[in-house]
C-alpha cells in the first residue's frame, strides 16, 4: 500500500511540473491550464498546504482531546497538513477524482481509518511518520437517462451531507457510498443513496460475533421554489444486520429543510424526527430543530440562530436523545463539542446538538478587500439534565475569526474562543462532574496559513 501511494504521489508531482499551472478541486481559476492527455481525457491537478499553531488553556485533555474544563496549564503546538488531488474528465459525462491527505502520523484502527488533522511539529531532523490516505476516491457518470431526464451515478468514497447538516454531515473525511440521482425538472432534484458506515469482518459475520455491518439507506428530494429559495426532504434508514443477542435495530430519521434569500434577508431551517427500534423493546424518539436568519447591511451581515436537540430521559423503553452522525469538525462552537465533550449521554465529541440547546448571535464583516472578520456569541444549555436537581447551564461561548488574503490562493487566518462554563459541568455526569475548583474558562486559539493550488 505504501509503495502504491508513493508511486501515485510521484506521478502527481511529475504531471504537476508538466502542467505549468494547477487548480484546486473546489475552484479552478479561469487562467488555469489543465493537463490534456491523448484523446479527450483532461486531467487537473490540485493541492493544499496548511500550517497551524494552537494554544489552549484550562483543558483537561492534551491536543484537543475529549476535554472538560480544568484548572490547567496552557498548551501550544504546531501541526501541518498536505493535500493532493487529481481530477480526470475522461468525457463530458464521466469523471474520476482522487484526493489524498496526510493523517496525524499515528496508527489507525483495524480497517486503516484515520481522523487526524495532520502530524505535529517537532521531528528533530526526521521525516514525519504520517502517511497519505484517500480523502476522496470516486467515479461519476451522468447524462440524459430514461425519457431524456438528466441522471447519474456516483460511486466511491466521497463527502456527504443531508439538509443543513444538523443530523448527518460527513463532509470532512467522507464515507463510502453509491449515489443515484436525477433531475426530473430543472427545479427538482431526487436521489437514492447507500452508505456503508461500518463493515465487520467476514469471520464475525459467519460465527455471529462482532457488531455486523452498518448501512444507511437514504432517499432525498430538493426543490427550488424561487430563484434564491430551496426546500427539501430526506429519509434515512440505518440498519445493523447483527446486533447483540439478535436484537432488532432499524434507526430512522425523517428531515425537512430549507434555505433562501429575499433581498438582504436570509433564512434557513431544519427539523428532524427520529423513530424505529433500538432493540426489541426500545424505540427511537429523538428530534432536532434548527432556525436561522441573517440580514446584510454592506459590509456587515448580522446573524441569529436557534437550535435544540432532544435529550435522554432514562426511560428504558425509549431513546429520546437526538442521534447525530457528524465528523470531528466545527459544527457551531469552536470549543464546546469540538474540543470538549458534548452533553450527550455518551459524553463524546462531535455530537452536534444532541441534548444541547443554543442561542446564537453573530456578525460577519468585510473590513477591507482582503480582510474579513466574524464574531459569535452562544448561550448553551443542556436540553435535559442528568437529574431533576442538576443545572442545565453549559455556559456562554465567545468566538472570533479573522482571515486575510495575503496573495492569490494564500490565506492567513486566526480563530479564537472563550468558553465560560456553567454549573452543568459540575452537576452532570455526562459533562464529567467537574469539581468547582476545576470549572474554569477554557481559552482556545489557532492561527495558520493555507496555500491552495
Amino acid at each position: 500500500m505504501k509503495r502504491f501511494l508513493t508511486v501515485l504521489a510521484a506521478m502527481m508531482l511529475v504531471l504537476g511540473f508538466a502542467a505549468g499551472a494547477l487548480a484546486i478541486h473546489a475552484e479552478i481559476p479561469s487562467e488555469t491550464q489543465a493537463i490534456v492527455t491523448k484523446g479527450t481525457t483532461q486531467v487537473t491537478l490540485g493541492g493544499e498546504i496548511r500550517m497551524r499553531g494552537w494554544y489552549i488553556k484550562n483543558s483537561s485533555a492534551d491536543y484537543r482531546g475529549t476535554a472538560t474544563p480544568s484548572d490547567n496549564n496552557s498548551q501550544g503546538w504546531y501541526d501541518s497538513r498536505v493535500r493532493l488531488s487529481l481530477k480526470a474528465d475522461v468525457s463530458k459525462n464521466t469523471t474520476g477524482f482522487l484526493h489524498l491527505e496526510t493523517d496525524d502520523g499515528t496508527a489507525g484502527t483495524a480497517n486503516g481509518t484515520s481522523s487526524g488533522d495532520g502530524p505535529r511539529w517537532g521531528l528533530n531532523n526526521n521525516k514525519s511518520a504520517s502517511s497519505l490516505k484517500f480523502l476522496e476516491a470516486w467515479i461519476l457518470h451522468k447524462g440524459n437517462g430514461l425519457l431524456g431526464i438528466p441522471a447519474g451515478i456516483k460511486v466511491g468514497h466521497m463527502p456527504l451531507a443531508l439538509g443543513n447538516k444538523q443530523f448527518f454531515d460527513h463532509t470532512k473525511y467522507g464515507s463510502d457510498a453509491i449515489v443515484v440521482f436525477a433531475d426530473p425538472t430543472k427545479d427538482l432534484h431526487v436521489g437514492l443513496l447507500t452508505i456503508q458506515l461500518a463493515e465487520d469482518s467476514e469471520a464475525n459475520k459467519t460465527d455471529g460475533a462482532g457488531t455486523g455491518d452498518t448501512t444507511a439507506y437514504v432517499g432525498l428530494a430538493t426543490y427550488k421554489v424561487a430563484k434564491n429559495a430551496n426546500v427539501g426532504i430526506n429519509y434515512t434508514l440505518i440498519n445493523n444486520g447483527q446486533t447483540a443477542a439478535n436484537q432488532k435495530y432499524d434507526f430512522q430519521n425523517l428531515g425537512i429543510h430549507g434555505d433562501g434569500k429575499i433581498n438582504n434577508f436570509g433564512w434557513m431551517f431544519e427539523y428532524d424526527t427520529q423513530f424505529g427500534n433500538s432493540s426489541n423493546t426500545a424505540k427511537f424518539k429523538g428530534s432536532g430543530l434548527l432556525l436561522g436568519a441573517s440580514y446584510a447591511i454592506n459590509p456587515v451581515t448580522l446573524r441569529a440562530q436557534y437550535a435544540s436537540g432532544s435529550g435522554e430521559d432514562n426511560d428504558g423503553n425509549t431513546t429520546k436523545e437526538f442521534q447525530t452522525f457528524l465528523g470531528n469538525d466545527v459544527h457551531y462552537t469552536f470549543i464546546y463539542e469540538y474540543t470538549t465533550r458534548g452533553a450527550d449521554d455518551g459524553s463524546a465529541r462531535a455530537t452536534g446538538i444532541s441534548n444541547t440547546t443554543y442561542y446564537r448571535l453573530g456578525a460577519d464583516a468585510t473590513l477591507t478587500k482582503d480582510l474579513k472578520a466574524s464574531i459569535d456569541v452562544f448561550e448553551l444549555k443542556m436540553t435535559k439534565a442528568n437529574t431533576a436537581a442538576a443545572s442545565k447551564k453549559i455556559g456562554r461561548e465567545y468566538d472570533v475569526k479573522l482571515t486575510y488574503q495575503v496573495d492569490k490562493n494564500l490565506v492567513y487566518f486566526i480563530t479564537a474562543g472563550i468558553l465560560d462554563p456553567g454549573l452543568a459541568w459540575e452537576q452532570n455526569a455526562s459533562l464529567g462532574s467537574v469539581t468547582n475548583a476545576n470549572n474554569k474558562s477554557i481559552t482556545q486559539a489557532v492561527h495558520g496559513i493555507t496555500l491552495s493550488f
